[in-house]
C-alpha cells in the first residue's frame, strides 16, 4: 500500500473515532478491537472491546452514542440473572432505578414504558460467527434479525446459545467481568469512553510529520 495513502487512513479513522463515527475504510484501525470503559454507579467500572471488522457498522454506530455521552445517565432496565444485562433505553434517564429494581421486565415496560427508547436511528443486522459466551455484547433487536437495532444492547451473562446468529455480537467484556456479575436491574451508568487511543494518536501525529 502506498505509505501516503496509508498514513491518511490512520489520521482519517482516528478522527472518525474521536469526533463520532468509523469510516468504512479504516482497515488500519478497524481491523483491531476498540476499548470502550463503562462506569456504573456503586458498582465500579469494567472495559469491553468491540470488534469493527465483525460488525463494522454495528460498531461505528456504538462508538458515535459513547462520544456523544448518550449512555450517560442510562439505567440497566432488564438485567436477567443467568441470561442478561441490558441498557441503552434513554428514557431510562429520568426514572429511578430503585423502583425498578425487583420488577420483571414485562412490569418495567408496562409501568415506566422502558424497553423500546432510542436514539432515534437504527444500524442494520450484520451477521457473524461471534457467539453469545458469557460477557460478550450483543445488540438488542426488536426481531431477530431485524434491522432495528440502535442503542441498547445487552451483556450476555451465560452461554446463550439460542441467541447465536439471531442478534448480532460486536464485543466482550474484556475487564472486570466480575463488576458485570454484581449489576442489578436499575443500575445506572455514570459514564462510557473510548479508552487507549494514545498511542494511536501518537502513531497519527508521527506520520503526519508532528512530534
Amino acid at each position: 500500500m502506498n505509505k501516503i495513502f496509508r498514513i491518511s487512513l490512520v489520521v482519517t479513522a482516528i478522527a472518525a473515532l474521536l469526533h463520532g463515527g468509523l469510516p468504512s475504510n479504516a482497515d488500519p484501525v478497524t481491523s483491531k478491537p476498540i476499548k470502550i470503559e463503562v462506569s456504573v454507579e456503586h458498582r465500579g467500572n469494567f472495559e469491553i472491546a468491540l470488534y469493527p471488522k465483525a460488525a463494522p457498522k454495528t460498531v461505528a454506530h456504538f462508538v458515535a452514542l459513547v462520544n456523544r455521552k448518550f449512555y450517560n445517565g442510562i439505567l440497566f432496565h432488564r438485567v436477567i440473572p443467568g441470561f442478561v444485562a441490558q441498557a441503552g433505553d434513554p428514557n431510562s434517564r429520568k426514572v429511578d432505578g430503585s423502583k425498578i429494581a425487583h420488577l420483571s421486565d414485562t412490569e418495567v415496560g408496562a409501568q415506566y414504558g422502558l424497553g423500546m427508547g432510542g436514539s432515534g436511528t437504527n444500524v442494520p443486522f450484520e451477521k457473524n460467527s461471534l457467539t453469545n459466551k458469557p460477557g460478550t455484547i450483543a445488540m438488542a433487536l426488536s426481531a431477530p434479525q431485524s434491522d432495528t437495532g440502535d442503542s441498547q444492547f445487552f451483556i450476555n451473562l451465560a452461554y446463550n446459545q439460542s441467541l447465536d446468529g439471531q442478534y448480532c455480537v460486536f464485543g466482550k467484556v474484556v475487564k472486570g467481568m466480575d463488576i458485570v456479575m454484581k449489576i442489578h436491574q436499575g443500575d445506572r451508568i455514570a459514564s462510557m469512553k473510548v479508552v487507549g487511543l494514545s498511542s494511536t494518536k501518537k502513531t497519527a501525529k508521527k506520520a503526519d510529520g508532528k512530534k
